[in-house]
């Protein structure tokens, strides 16, 4: 039997219509589809990543130790978002 699907998020999912119960060992065979050339990294692109990497460690150094509540930081996000409006 063979069965086509798409891969999402490292599961298969599976056309319209097929059922596989679950704890079926299963073979993958991947197609390969035409390569699409990688996008080009521009100065902007790099400096915009770096940025964004140099945020999100300053970020972290600011929760190291800390107990917090997701809430709470869903709420500081949004108003860190709101200040920069």
């Amino acid at each position: 039997m063979q069965c086509k699907g798409i891969v999402q998020g490292n599961v298969v999912i599976l056309e319209e219509g097929i059922y596989l119960p679950d704890g079926m060992r299963v073979t993958v065979t991947v197609e390969q589809e035409e390569q699409q050339e990688p996008a080009e990294m521009t100065d902007e692109k790099f400096t915009q990543r770096r940025t964004l990497g140099e945020r999100m460690k300053a970020f972290g150094q600011r929760l190291t130790g800390r107990h917090v509540n997701l809430a709470d930081l869903v709420i500081e996000g949004r108003e860190e978002l709101a200040d920069r409006v």
